[in-house]
């Protein structure tokens, strides 16, 4: 039997290959979890460090949109494509 996996979309940058979602639906963060692109950590990155979603997103943005794990980086990235994940997630 062959089971598909289910991915997540970060709500940050639009990586579409999250393992859980980052907050579950009381709005609890899931604090173990990072994105691989942006390196957001929910639970940490916003309810310590004071970032709203869209903060986050426009500080990794200024600063280059550099991947946190560049392993799990697609060949052919196109960040245009992959914030048009966040469209669809809505």
């Amino acid at each position: 039997m062959f089971f598909r996996r289910k991915y997540f979309v970060c709500s940050v940058c639009g990586y579409p290959r999250l393992p859980g979602p980052l907050y579950n639906d009381k709005g609890i963060p899931d604090v173990s979890l990072i994105c691989s692109c942006c390196g957001f950590q929910p639970g940490y990155d916003d309810f310590e460090l004071g970032y709203s979603i869209e903060s986050y997103r426009n500080e990794w943005i200024e600063n280059g949109a550099v991947w946190f794990d560049e392993k799990k980086k697609p060949k052919k990235w196109d960040i245009q494509d992959q914030f048009m994940n966040l469209k669809k997630s809505l």
